[in-house]
C-alpha cells in the first residue's frame, strides 16, 4: 500500500460513532442521510456501518409502492458514506469535501425492506494522490445483500470544481439536437415503470429504436435530496445518476410487449465512472444501449450528457420477473 504522506491511522483503538458525531464529521443530512452508527477499526484500516431501515423513510413512498424495497442505489450510498466517515478519522481529513469517482463490479445479492438492519462493511486498500480505494459489502442478518469496488476523491477547493461554463446548454446526443417533443411524457413514463415521487428520475423520453433510448431528466434546486447531500454546495448524488440511467433502461426494457407484466431488477453495476458534477440547472440527456439480451436477462451501456460534455458512463445488467401480486420475501435486489 502506498500512501500519501501524513495518511496514517488516527487512533489505535476502535472509535463507535453516533449519529451527532457523523453529523460532524459527513456534510451528509435528510433525506440521504444513510448511516445510524459507524464503528471504526483503525488497525485494519475498517469502518462497519448501521443503518436502520423504516417504512417512515420517503424514498420507499416511490420506490415499487405497495411492494416497499430499498433501492439498490441507497444500499451503495450507505456504503460510500461509511467510506466517508473512515477517510476522514483514518486518513485526519476534516475539511475537504470527499466525491464519488468510480463504481466497479457491484452485484446486488438480496433485496433490502423496511425493518431490516443494514450492516456495511468497507476497508480502505489504498490512498495515493488524493484518491481512496475501497473495497465493501452489506449484509442483513448475516446474509450479504451487495459487494463492491469504490474510489473516492479529496478536493479542497469546491467551488472551483463547481464553476459554470455554460449557462444553458443545448440539448444534444450522437445524432445531433433533441426533437423539439418528447415521444413519452412523464405520464407516458409512469405509465411503464413503477417509479414515483420521491424517486422517479427520468421527466420525458425523447427517442426509441430496436436497440437504444434517449431520457431527459431536468435537475433543479427544488429536489429532496439536494437538501441531504452536500447542502453547502449542492450536487447530485452519483448513486443516483447510475439510478437515472437504470430507469430510462427500464423504461426500454418494460416497454416492450413481451414485458408487460414483468419487473427490471438490477443485478450488477460492472462499471460507473463520473466525469463532472451534475448541479440544479442541468438538463440530463440520458443515452442508453441495449448490449446483450436473452429472455429474462440483459446488459445495457449509459451515458449522461450535459450539454456536449459526457458527465457519467455506465454498465449495467438486470434481470426480469413476472410482476407478483405481493412481491416474495427474498426477490432479487432491485433499481
Amino acid at each position: 500500500m502506498s500512501d500519501e504522506p501524513g495518511a496514517t491511522n488516527k487512533a489505535a483503538t476502535e472509535i463507535i460513532l453516533d449519529c451527532d458525531q457523523l453529523r460532524a464529521l459527513l456534510p451528509h443530512r435528510y433525506p440521504l442521510l444513510m448511516i445510524d452508527r459507524v464503528r471504526l477499526i483503525p488497525a485494519e484500516r475498517k469502518a462497519l456501518g448501521l443503518k436502520n431501515t423504516t417504512i417512515n423513510e420517503p424514498y420507499f413512498q416511490g420506490h415499487f409502492p405497495g411492494n416497499p424495497i430499498l433501492p439498490g442505489v441507497l444500499i451503495l450510498e450507505a456504503i460510500v458514506q461509511t467510506a466517508g466517515a473512515a477517510i476522514r478519522q483514518f486518513l485526519n481529513v476534516q475539511s475537504e469535501v470527499a466525491y464519488l469517482l468510480t463504481l466497479d463490479n457491484i452485484k446486488f445479492r438480496k433485496p433490502v425492506f423496511p425493518g431490516d438492519r443494514l450492516m456495511t462493511e468497507v476497508i480502505l486498500q489504498r490512498f495515493r494522490n488524493r484518491v481512496a480505494k475501497f473495497t465493501a459489502t452489506a449484509a442483513v442478518r448475516d446474509a450479504k445483500v451487495c459487494e463492491a469496488r469504490f474510489t473516492v476523491g479529496l478536493s479542497a477547493n469546491v467551488p472551483e470544481r463547481l464553476q459554470l461554463t455554460e449557462f444553458a446548454p443545448p440539448l444534444t446526443f450522437a445524432q445531433g439536437p433533441l426533437p423539439e417533443a418528447p415521444i413519452n411524457t412523464i405520464t407516458g413514463v409512469m405509465n411503464i415503470i413503477p417509479h414515483r415521487y420521491p424517486f422517479i428520475l427520468v421527466d420525458a423520453i425523447y427517442f426509441k429504436d430496436d436497440k437504444h433510448i434517449i431520457g431527459l431528466k431536468n435537475v433543479t434546486a427544488n429536489e429532496p435530496f439536494f437538501n441531504g447531500h452536500f447542502p453547502k454546495y449542492p450536487i447530485m448524488p452519483g448513486t443516483l445518476l447510475v439510478e437515472a440511467i437504470a430507469q430510462v433502461g427500464a423504461v426500454f426494457i418494460l416497454g416492450k410487449p413481451q414485458n408487460q407484466g414483468r419487473l427490471a431488477y438490477f443485478t450488477t453495476v460492472e462499471l460507473a465512472r463520473f466525469r463532472r458534477p451534475v448541479r440544479p440547472g442541468d438538463q440530463l440527456v440520458i443515452d442508453v444501449c441495449e448490449t446483450a439480451v436473452r429472455p429474462r436477462v440483459g446488459k445495457a451501456t449509459g451515458l449522461i450528457f450535459v450539454g456536449r460534455r459526457l458527465a457519467v458512463e455506465a454498465r449495467i445488467s438486470f434481470a426480469l420477473v413476472d410482476l407478483p401480486a405481493v412481491l416474495p420475501a427474498h426477490p432479487p435486489a432491485t433499481l
